[in-house]
């Protein structure tokens, strides 16, 4: 990669993130397209996978701030809903709470946290996920298809009038206990244990690329060298709606997706800022700063499932040194190679101009409170301001 003609694309933008303020990405992009800086590839993880998604079905940004404020789309966010009383026992609702104590504790204690990764197994962690999951989504199967009619060729990858599209998501799969020195019996498997691999949904140009899948790795496997795979799983044919929603099912939040050729899918917090595949990718990346993961839910439950502190990996990511352009790639436009968009305040500067989280104490659950359709609006249309806003600012500032 020290050939900088190697890079398949001149511009990357990366969608890390954003829940229910999703919509800062859409108005960032918009900025980027009316400075003449329009991504060719955006790399969507989580919520910003569902953002990507609006922009390939509309990258005209007339036509995307129609999608963003329309009525499927506030379908499609309403179906993402809290698990109601009866579907979910007293006992479970209040093992979530325990479990949640269990690991803020066990993330407290070093000691103890090789000993969790040696105790847990595959059908144990997945029984979890599956079970502690807060939200769910209704009539899942076609959660997306309501979209599909703004985009008549919503389904083409390969379609060069928009950016490409790529999608970080990971899988649980099991692998051979090495602690079993005998053959195994009825009460033990020699496929208890687990391991988590990061996915990639791949753009096009990627796709046909053998040389990238030699190079692809795992950024947080050295965090977690015991419980994530080195290599970065490659997937070349995919749609649109399994891959967003295999990107979506972060831990405790929606509850894990199985997709036939991969198992089951666990999300895109695993690599939630592919900050170092974005510069592989591009010769310019615009990424986003971002705010600490809070130390009592969000860096627990990453830590108890992926077996890396986020925080760490966060750190990581915003010291990232991209490698240093050459001297004719200095001359040109845009030849600074990783501009960070000012995002992290997001938080603050959106506060109920998303989806609100309460938590009833009485039926032990987190409840999501939906605005109603003109409130939606309202949410999205401030969200969209925000990021174009601050991307604009940016790029006058830096003369771009």
């Amino acid at each position: 990669m020290n050939n900088q003609s190697a890079k398949p694309y001149e511009r990357v933008q990366l969608f890390s993130g954003g829940g229910s303020r999703f919509a800062y990405y859409l108005g960032s992009y918009a900025a980027l397209v009316a400075h003449d800086l329009k991504p060719d590839v955006i790399v969507g993880t989580c919520g910003g996978s569902l953002s990507a998604y609006l922009v390939n079905l509309a990258p005209d940004p007339k036509d995307l701030q129609a999608l963003m404020c329309s009525r499927e789309l506030y379908h499609v966010i309403t179906a993402i809903r809290h698990v109601a009383p009866d579907e979910a026992n007293k006992r479970l609702k209040i093992r979530y709470m325990m479990q949640a104590l269990k690991r803020w504790h066990l993330s407290r204690q070093v000691s103890n946290r090789q000993k969790q990764q040696q105790a847990d197994n595959y059908e144990r962690l997945l029984n979890e996920l599956q079970q502690l999951a807060m939200f769910r989504i209704d009539n899942e199967g076609q959660w997306l298809d309501e979209l599909s009619h703004f985009s008549p060729n919503h389904n083409n990858l390969y379609n060069p009038t928009v950016p490409e599209i790529a999608i970080i998501a990971s899988r649980l799969y099991q692998v051979p206990n090495q602690s079993f020195n005998q053959m195994p019996t009825a009460d033990s498997s020699v496929y208890d244990e687990f391991k988590l691999q990061e996915l990639l949904f791949a753009p096009p140009r990627l796709a046909a690329s053998e040389h990238f899948e030699q190079i692809l790795n795992s950024p947080v496997h050295t965090f977690a060298d015991r419980r994530i795979h080195q290599s970065v799983n490659i997937v070349k044919q995919w749609e649109f709606n399994p891959a967003v929603r295999a990107s979506m099912a972060d831990m405790y939040y929606l509850p894990p997706t199985h997709i036939e050729t991969l198992g089951w899918c666990l999300g895109g917090v695993i690599n939630l800022t592919p900050i170092e595949l974005a510069c592989q990718l591009g010769q310019t990346v615009f990424a986003e700063t971002k705010a600490g993961y809070d130390s009592w839910l969000a860096a627990p439950a990453i830590q108890r499932v992926f077996g890396f502190d986020p925080n760490e990996r966060l750190a990581q990511v915003h010291g990232y040194q991209p490698m240093k352009t050459s001297s004719l790639v200095k001359s040109e436009r845009n030849s600074r190679q990783l501009h960070w968009l000012p995002f992290a305040d997001n938080g603050q500067q959106l506060a109920g101009q998303h989806v609100q989280k309460r938590f009833n104490i009485r039926q032990m659950t987190v409840e999501l409170i939906h605005s109603d359709y003109d409130g939606f609006v309202q949410q999205i249309q401030a969200q969209w301001q925000y990021g174009y806003q601050r991307t604009a600012d940016y790029i006058r500032q830096q003369g771009l």
